[in-house]
């Protein structure tokens, strides 16, 4: 190779490695700089998946709180809702609030306590006298209210009817 070819080839190549290090240096700081995502709830039914937002978050003393919505997600009388876990409530103590409705419209409430750790998926089932309306999972948080109970500090909320 000419001497002139080699320095081409250099130039090249020092430019490449310039843009390189650029590159990963605007991709550092703008991961850096970006707000965590908070976790969602992957929720299947009727064959259709939904990721669920947190219709409320905040940090363990109810501080810096955001808010979202309540899902939506048709389950038909008879079928299950089925929900996968992110490792933010897997590895907490949580509890689930399931609303069924009765033919005669009456609503029944029904409530589940989770331990950290003891599952990463929940199936809830619904039948043709008690029609599944809704869900919601929480994390407990360090405040408890007047008469003595744990106030959420976050909430995953799904309609299913």
């Amino acid at each position: 190779m000419q001497a002139r070819t080699k320095k081409i080839l250099a130039l090249i190549a020092v430019g490449l490695i310039v843009v390189l290090v650029a590159f990963v240096g605007v991709v550092y700081t703008l991961v850096r700089n970006s707000s965590p995502r908070l976790p969602e709830i992957t929720a299947f039914a009727h064959d259709r998946a939904e990721q669920v937002a947190p219709l409320g978050y905040c940090n363990l003393y109810l501080e810096d709180c955001q808010t979202g919505d309540i899902a939506e997600l048709d389950v038909p009388p008879g079928s299950s809702l089925q929900l996968s876990l992110p490792q933010e409530i897997v590895d907490a103590p949580w509890r689930m609030l399931i609303v069924y409705q009765d033919p005669s419209g009456q609503l029944l409430v029904q409530e589940q306590a989770h331990r950290a750790g003891e599952t990463r998926a929940v199936t809830v089932p619904s039948s043709v006298e008690l029609q599944l309306a809704g869900v919601e999972i929480q994390l407990p948080s360090a405040v408890v209210d007047e008469q003595g109970l744990t106030q959420a500090r976050a909430a995953w909320s799904i309609k299913t009817a």
